[in-house]
């Protein structure tokens, strides 16, 4: 085994040191193989050599091949009418958090939140539901700090053997996202894919590393869009396994969500049959080298959308139940998106009469109240469209829709660097920060960016680029890449290449990796896109926003 000394660390830049010096609280660290837990402790040893000495004892006595240690400082009392702002969601992997109930103490390390995925708000009620208290007497008499800790991993077989950690990961540097990355990026995205994949077609929905196993929570839109995904990717890998795995998984969803009624078909689960389930399950068979084997169920589910759309251009939501028609901001663009690929395929003059009168309601419902979530799935089907029929409106509101969206990127500031590139605005509710929205935002970005070429418009290209690159950064920093942002996962081969939901959060959904890859296929299928490894490192340029609060 590697010996774990201070002059290693001295050798990374002398981090351990300046921790050290800055520590005025206790030290943990965590002993782990194969991203099990073996032990845990705060010490407070004498001095810095001690510590490594009592770290590098507890490593070999169990053949350890990480330790986390986390060199505390900086603590604040929280009072009670602060508690939900100061330990929020978004600080998770920044502070611990010190709980002291009469002589029973429990602190809590930064790392530690983010190895177990729990919220801070989460370990209080944990530990007074463990000491017996009643909410009420247990808020009357205990106290609270927060604290703040410089992180480290030392790995005794690793190179490098030290690496400073921030929220438990290291940081994605902006240069780092080229060509070269964003392909490896595909690769591996694609890759968990197929390893998720059973042989009975069934891919992991949601995930949680920190558990090392699978959520029971499922969606039917996600699930075939996952399906489309596939297909795309074997097209572009020129891969027979992720096709016979695409063709395993369209079997498998149709088997299990696929409802006949009467002459329709729709996409039902948990009670409910979406428009936008049906939309994508047809364009999933759509992908099909051999779809004309579905056509019965293609057919049905055409009708089924058919009948969930209105005269003036809008769409009900719902098959059932039938009182629902919500969700606006999604399935209608979801819908135009499957009629969009049917007319690439056939020309159909009453399909596209239905589509461009679909395109004038929806045009003025999103103008009457913006919202980010229409805007990928609309740019997706009118790109397509206008890519038949040069229909200058079409463009038009591409542009409007896409110009729009540029500033609720974040980026640069006073924003954590791990947050750079991803979608939200703190002072809109358009909904939390998700990976899977950035991935979304970027597919519908690459068409309006591809789009812009075609006309000639450099600069308005160049600034849709510029936000695609900033959320590949995004995506980079949530995807497992390596065994440092994996420290704590127990079943490493089936995170790689995962992406975990935000910074603070590391579940996966299939989702998050699903929308991601399609817009690296889109960029890497038009070689004209600015995959340059400048791109979008430039903070003042378009994209850039104001929104560097931290998220919820």
């Amino acid at each position: 085994m590697v010996e774990i000394s201070s002059s290693s660390f001295l050798e990374a830049g002398g981090a351990l040191e300046q921790a050290w010096q800055k520590a005025d609280g206790p030290v943990w660290y965590a002993v782990r193989r194969n991203g099990l837990k073996l032990s845990g402790t705060w010490c407070k040893p004498d001095d810095l050599d001690s510590f490594l000495l009592e770290v590098r004892r507890a490593a070999e006595s169990s053949s350890a091949d990480a330790v986390e240690v986390c060199f505390s400082h900086s603590y604040r009392d929280v009072g009670w009418d602060r508690v939900r702002e100061m330990f929020s969601n978004n600080r998770r992997g920044l502070i611990g958090i010190e709980i002291s109930f009469g002589p029973h103490l429990r602190r809590i390390a930064p790392t530690t939140t983010i190895a177990t995925n729990r919220p801070l708000l989460r370990e209080i009620d944990y530990f007074c539901h463990e000491l017996g208290a009643t909410p009420k007497a247990f808020r009357a008499q205990a106290s609270l700090r927060a604290f703040e800790a410089d992180q480290f991993l030392l790995r005794p077989q690793g190179d490098p053997a030290v690496v400073s950690l921030h929220r438990g990961a290291t940081t994605v540097l902006p240069e780092e996202v080229d060509a070269h990355c964003i392909r490896e990026m595909a690769a591996s995205m694609a890759r968990w894919m197929l390893v998720n994949l059973r042989a009975d077609g069934n891919l992991t929905y949601k995930y949680w590393p920190s558990r090392g196993r699978e959520s029971d929570a499922d969606n039917t839109i996600r699930r075939f869009m996952a399906t489309v995904c596939l297909f795309r990717a074997a097209r572009a890998f020129r891969s027979e396994a992720m096709m016979r795995g695409a063709d395993l998984n369209l079997r498998f969803n149709l088997d299990r969500f696929y409802l006949q009624q009467g002459r329709r078909g729709v996409v039902q689960w948990n009670g409910s049959a979406k428009l936008g389930a049906a939309a994508l399950a047809a364009l999933a068979i759509l992908h099909h080298p051999q779809r004309a084997r579905f056509g019965d169920e293609l057919r049905s589910l055409l009708r089924g959308i058919d009948d969930l759309w209105q005269p003036d251009g809008s769409f009900r939501t719902f098959h059932f139940p039938g009182d629902r028609n919500d969700n606006q901001n999604f399935y209608p663009g979801e819908a135009l998106l499957l009629w969009a690929t049917l007319l690439k395929l056939s020309a159909n003059a009453d399909l596209h009469s239905r589509f461009m009168r679909s395109f004038h309601y929806y045009r003025e419902w999103h103008r009457a109240a913006r919202n980010p979530a229409f805007i990928p799935w609309h740019t997706q089907a009118y790109a397509i469209v206008h890519s038949i029929s040069e229909d200058p409106e079409l463009a038009d509101f591409i542009f409007e829709m896409n110009d729009w969206l540029l500033p609720v990127q974040q980026w640069g500031g006073r924003l954590d660097p791990q947050l750079w590139g991803r979608f939200y605005d703190p002072s809109r509710p358009f909904g939390p920060p998700h990976a899977s929205s950035t991935g979304v935002y970027m597919e519908g970005l690459a068409d309006a960016s591809w789009l812009a070429r075609k006309r000639g418009d450099q600069a308005r290209a160049e600034a849709y680029e510029t936000a695609i690159w900033r959320g590949l950064r995004s995506i980079r920093q949530l995807q497992f890449r390596d065994e440092v942002d994996s420290f704590y996962v127990s079943k490493r081969k089936s995170v790689m290449g995962g992406v975990r939901t935000e910074a603070y959060d590391n579940e996966i959904r299939v989702d998050n990796v699903q929308h991601p890859l399609m817009a690296i296929l889109k960029l890497l299928h038009h070689p004209e896109f600015r995959l340059a490894s400048d791109a979008g490192r430039d903070q003042g340029s378009a994209g850039s926003s104001g929104h560097d609060d931290a998220g919820p």
